[in-house]
Formats: structure tokens, C-alpha cells, sequence
């Protein structure tokens, strides 16, 4: 199965545990750091916004070179941003917990997509449950 085959399969839902969803995942949210000719970032893009329409959860889309990155129509500009303009690779998601006014974790790079996907569910329960 293709990268983006497997990315799309994966319901947003499992993104989340029951403790996210307990823990009022709407006082998260993702800063994506993407580029729309990365096909890791277009790969996971789908994912992160069936998590924002399934819970509400605010996406901000840093976009590094100056395109939106499908479905993301909106976009900040990535080499602007204070939080990410240091970023030399993508993608790069941080989580932001509101309740403590601060970024809570960094997912960044891709070993495989199952990997990333691991790695953003566990950063997303944790930062849930802070």
C-alpha cells in the first residue's frame, strides 16, 4: 500500500484515544509546517484536517513555500512565522495546549508514515492529558 493510500485509511479517530477525547481536545491545537511539493506533507494533510473537522481541533497551516497544501486552502506564510521559521525540513507538526499557553511537543520527520502517524497520536494523547 502507497504512502497515501495507508495515510487516508487511517480514520482520524484513531489519531485520538479515549483519554484525548475525554481530556477536551478542542484546547488543542497543530501548527502543520508543510510544503505543497512534499508529498510526506500532501500524504498526511488529509489526515490532519479529518482531525480538525471530526474535533474541532484548530489546524494553522505554515506553509514553506507560499502554496496551500490540499485540503488546506488557507495558509500563514511558513518563513515568516515566528514558531516556525527556523524549520529546515518538513513536516514538522507542534502541538499547542491553550490551557497552558504553550507548545507541548514537536513531531517532526518521516522514517515511515505509520511511524509519524505512532508518533503524533502519542504526542496528542499526552498533550490531552496535561
Amino acid at each position: 500500500m502507497n504512502r497515501r493510500k495507508f495515510v487516508a485509511a487511517l480514520p482520524a479517530a484513531l489519531l485520538l484515544s479515549a483519554h484525548t477525547a475525554n481530556a477536551s481536545p478542542s484546547r488543542l491545537g497543530l501548527i502543520f509546517v508543510a510544503q505543497s511539493t512534499c508529498p510526506y506533507c500532501v500524504a498526511i494533510a488529509p489526515v490532519l484536517k479529518q482531525l480538525q473537522d471530526e474535533t474541532g481541533m484548530d489546524v494553522l497551516v505554515a506553509s514553506m513555500d507560499g502554496r496551500p497544501v490540499y485540503p488546506f486552502t488557507h495558509f500563514e506564510d511558513g518563513l515568516r512565522h515566528p514558531l516556525t521559521a527556523q524549520f529546515q525540513s518538513v513536516p514538522q507538526v507542534l502541538i499547542f495546549n491553550s490551557k497552558h499557553q504553550r507548545i507541548t511537543h514537536h513531531v517532526g520527520g518521516v522514517r515511515t508514515m505509520r511511524h509519524f502517524v505512532l508518533r503524533l497520536s502519542s504526542a496528542l494523547r499526552e498533550s490531552a492529558i496535561l
